[in-house]
């Protein structure tokens, strides 16, 4: 940490409010007030984000001798001060406008350093483009990972090289919102080539980051897949899948594989089976042992009645990426339907490695009340709502009725009213309420 002498920051004095986890960070020239959580780390403050300098104090090293330099993603600025003592020109850039007001007033001093508040996804072009970048503990936070990798490339250079360190996923791991997820190698890599990326080499001994520089891919296939992709978004499958089938066509062999992919995905969604398994199976043959066309297999095979079938292929996925999410889903779906005494320990792993997927947070919490264990039913549900807030009827039906077993009454009404205006028809939520009503009766 030797570098860190000759930052010029302006380290702010904090005071504590009223509200939990919240501080007053008081510069010369304004006040902030900051949280203290998972988001990000505060110079001078201890909460659940981790300290990144090392890994920046790594890049520093690794990304000479670009003249430029851009911090994606980059926080109170704790990092970006570290790139400032070595790089003629540095930008942060960052969505969030309270992260940029404290970014700007704690590197007041440094020179030639630029905060800019931008988001990290589609559609957005970097006024500025650089030598080389940083992304560090940011991929997770976000529902969108490969849009955030694709705005990478257009802040650097097509001759530039990206550092990105990201948590390391293992299978027990308990992710603290608004972390949504942590990578695997395999993940990440996959992740990579989707998004304009090739692994130049990884890195070693990072303690619990994954971690590797990048250089921009000279396959131009991946602009075909953003092409789809976009197109998807936009409820065009005939535009997606005429993408996909450029990108299969125009790329290498594994960025085939990842359209094969995609492709499979949009015949799903619009219920083509056939043609989405001919996908998979096209996939699995280009890229033999590829962790999420066997995954995706499995779960055409689960869908198919096949559950021992689907056991097997996810094993196989999960033999070449333990963290493979869907696998794991995959796994303890057909556990549960052949009985099997495993099936609760995979929901929770499954629940684990994604903590906002609602249907494995669903499955687990029934799984666990099914045990008698409603307190961690309970808790499995309500830490969903740290994530997201687009929440189903059934999640509301299915915690308001355990809020019920529980005797919690205006909780369980409040879940069941949230249900009612979601669906107003449905029998589940007719249920519910009339076994509520029958308890206020007897009380």
């Amino acid at each position: 940490m030797s570098a860190s002498v000759a930052l010029s920051v302006i380290p702010p004095r904090y005071q504590r409010s009223p509200k939990a986890h919240i501080f007053a960070a008081s510069f010369p020239d304004a006040t902030l007030n900051v949280e203290c959580g998972r988001a990000r780390c505060y110079p001078g403050l201890t909460g659940d984000a981790p300290d990144t300098r090392a890994l920046y104090l790594c890049a520093l090293q690794l990304l000479e001798p670009a003249r430029s330099v851009v911090d994606l993603g980059c926080g109170s600025g704790m990092g970006t001060a570290e790139l400032a003592t070595r790089f003629a020109r540095v930008s942060g850039v960052d969505a969030d406008p309270v992260a940029v007001s404290f970014a700007r007033q704690y590197l007041a001093r440094a020179q030639d350093v630029q905060i800019v508040q931008a988001a990290l996804g589609p559609g957005v072009d970097s006024p500025l483009r650089h030598d080389a970048g940083c992304l560090v503990d940011v991929l997770g936070h976000s529902t969108e990972p490969v849009a955030v990798l694709r705005s990478a490339r257009r802040w650097i250079s097509d001759s530039g090289r990206l550092f990105l360190a990201e948590p390391r996923a293992y299978p027990s791991q308990a992710l603290l919102p608004p972390a949504q997820r942590a990578f695997s190698r395999p993940g990440l890599k996959q992740l990579l080539l989707r998004s304009g990326w090739e692994v130049e080499h990884w890195l070693e001994e990072l303690g619990n980051f994954v971690a590797c520089l990048c250089v921009p891919s000279k396959d131009g296939g991946w602009l075909w897949l953003e092409r789809g992709d976009g197109a998807r978004a936009q409820g065009n499958p005939g535009g997606a899948l005429e993408a996909y089938a450029n990108a299969a066509r125009r790329g290498s062999a594994a960025l085939g594989t990842e359209a094969l992919l995609s492709c499979a995905e949009v015949h799903a969604e619009i219920g083509q089976l056939d043609a989405a398994c001919r996908c998979l199976l096209d996939a699995a043959q280009t890229s033999p042992g590829h962790p999420r066309a066997l995954a995706g297999l499995a779960e055409a095979s689960l869908v198919s009645g096949e559950p021992h079938q689907a056991l097997t292929l996810a094993v196989r996925a999960l033999e070449t990426d333990p963290c493979e999410q869907r696998a794991v889903q995959v796994l303890a779906a057909g556990a549960d339907q052949l009985q099997q005494p495993e099936a609760y320990a995979s929901w929770r792993l499954a629940n684990g490695l994604a903590p906002a997927e609602l249907a494995a947070a669903i499955e687990t919490s029934r799984l666990a009340a099914s045990r008698g264990d409603l307190p961690y039913a309970v808790w499995v549900l309500e830490r969903v709502r740290m994530f997201r807030d687009d929440l189903s009827e059934d999640f509301h039906v299915t915690l308001a009725w355990l809020y019920a077993s529980r005797e919690r009454l205006g909780e369980a009404r409040l879940e069941a009213e949230l249900a009612r205006v979601k669906a107003p028809s449905s029998p589940a939520v007719q249920e519910l309420l009339a076994h509520l009503d029958a308890i206020a009766g007897t009380s």
